[in-house]
């Protein structure tokens, strides 16, 4: 009967029913890996998640872990990313500093021409602290509202304070577990997940004709697999008509056969196993981002009779993330360890809070430490395994950091100073397998997948799949009707 009254309106309120109709624009994460950008919007209210660039753009954001990336020209970032196609084409979500004068109609080619819609008011979630999914926060405009979980705002506080990060002018609301906001056209319930970055999150989209949910990346196979359970449930409960997913391990042949990655305790134990056995250093390179794993492997460290040595902005990471009051470390034993810090790696010893210790002295001790190591610091080796007496072969860990044991530099310096590399890592990403099983377990009506390059790989088990092009809009309706019409449970 309501679509009856609709189709005897003039073109005028046909076109404004139709604004007040919840949709989905899709700028990034679409056919690639990472970058998700996605604006749910419903009458004049919008949502833009997340708000990183994808990993397979022509311009690699800055980080400190990797060796030489190609990245953006210092001051002139934004404009890049945005002229590259790389970051939505919304004005409104930047800084105009940072714009420069940008000619939105040259941006506009890049988009082919296609009219977005448009939104007087406009916030962003961002799911977690992993470039490629926060990495335009620093050139947001000044008061652009950003919500993200409390853990995650933790975290981008020492990344800051690390130097991993540029700081932002957005206006940051960090938001606790299973928290609500209300955007007056919907509401937005921000749901703890699980995945290798600390305070990772994902949202339920209530706008009371339709609920969606987006995961964010996650895992299965994690410290906290709970989390997970608890997400499917809640969806189910709530009868979640769209499930947005990631599916990152999805494979090219949807036969193929995904290995299956060690759970985080497995890790956990393999770690010990190794930091036990080691007669002389360990060296561990990990990403500072997932800071419930740096915390337990300095437990077990320390459990192991092992000081604890960083670089400078592990340190710096680890010590403003924890000012700041992480909710998944409360109570860890971890938070008592006495950490030093290299000194060769101390830019300003007046910010740094713990003592500095030379390469000298560890050197001369080998046996009695783990040492939180980045990979352009790879030189330490050199005078680490030279200097002092033999204290018998230092181990190094490579655990899910983006410079691996077979990069070509690595092999080179453990095989010139015979020290024993481990590859302790299982990654942040749900298994197909456990994807097809929350797609099953929550049930809805279609599901999409993001963040993937095969995302038609996906076993969906019976759940209608749209496939969304980039730059594509569509309501939410018309994909659930896409559902009704494939047969689908609806």
């Amino acid at each position: 009967m309501k679509r009856f009254r609709m189709a005897e309106q003039t073109e005028g309120a046909e076109e404004e029913s139709v604004m007040r109709e919840g949709q989905l624009t899709f700028f990034g994460g679409v056919g690639k890996s990472g970058g998700v950008q996605v604006v749910y919007g419903k009458g004049d209210q919008g949502l833009l998640f997340d708000f990183g660039v994808e990993h397979s753009s022509l311009l690699f954001p800055k980080q400190l872990t990797l060796y030489e990336p190609v990245g953006a020209t210092p001051g002139r970032e934004l404009r890049q990313y945005v002229l590259g196609g790389m970051t939505a084409p919304l004005v409104q979500l930047y800084d105009p500093d940072q714009l420069g004068g940008l000619d939105m109609q040259k941006v506009s080619q890049v988009w082919g021409d296609r009219q977005f819609p448009s939104y007087g008011r406009i916030s962003v979630f961002i799911g977690h602290m992993h470039t490629d999914h926060m990495a335009v926060l620093p050139y947001a405009k000044p008061g652009l509202p950003v919500y993200m979980n409390r853990d995650a705002y933790a975290l981008y506080r020492g990344m800051v304070a690390g130097g991993h990060s540029p700081d932002t002018s957005a206006q940051i609301q960090a938001c606790e577990d299973l928290s609500v906001v209300d955007f007056g056209e919907f509401a937005m319930q921000v749901v703890e997940m699980d995945h290798n970055a600390t305070g990772s999150a994902g949202i339920l989209i209530d706008d009371g004709v339709h609920k969606i949910a987006y995961t964010g990346d996650w895992r299965r196979h994690g410290k906290h697999p709970e989390r997970i359970d608890r997400f499917i449930r809640l969806c189910r409960e709530r009868q979640v008509d769209l499930l947005i997913t990631e599916g990152t391990r999805l494979a090219a042949d949807p036969s193929a056969e995904v290995p299956r990655q060690l759970t985080e305790d497995e890790l956990l134990a393999g770690f010990s196993d190794r930091v036990s056995e080691a007669e002389g250093l360990v060296y561990v390179q990990m990403s500072p981002r997932d800071l419930e794993r740096m915390a337990n492997l300095m437990a077990i460290a320390n459990k192991n009779g092992r000081e604890i040595v960083m670089e400078a902005s592990h340190a710096l990471i680890w010590h403003a993330a924890n000012r700041e009051g992480l909710r998944i470390l409360e109570g860890h034993p971890a938070l008592g360890a006495d950490i030093r810090v290299i000194d060769a790696t101390v830019t300003n010893p007046t910010t740094m809070p713990y003592r500095t210790i030379s390469l000298e002295e560890v050197a001369g001790r080998k046996q009695q430490y783990v040492y939180f190591f980045k990979f352009p610091d790879l030189a330490h080796l050199i005078e680490l395994e030279t200097l002092g007496d033999l204290q018998g072969r230092s181990h190094f860990i490579q655990s899910d950091y983006s410079v691996k044991l077979e990069h070509p530099d690595v092999a080179k310096y453990l095989k010139t100073f015979g020290i024993t590399g481990h590859s302790l890592c299982n990654g942040g990403h749900a298994h197909p397998e456990a994807i097809a099983d929350m797609i099953e377990g929550i049930a809805p009506k279609a599901v999409i997948t993001l963040h993937s390059r095969h995302p038609r790989s996906q076993h969906t088990r019976g759940v209608y799949a749209y496939h969304p092009e980039k730059g594509e809009t569509a309501t939410v309706s018309s994909i659930l009707a896409s559902a009704t019409l494939a047969g689908n449970r609806a």
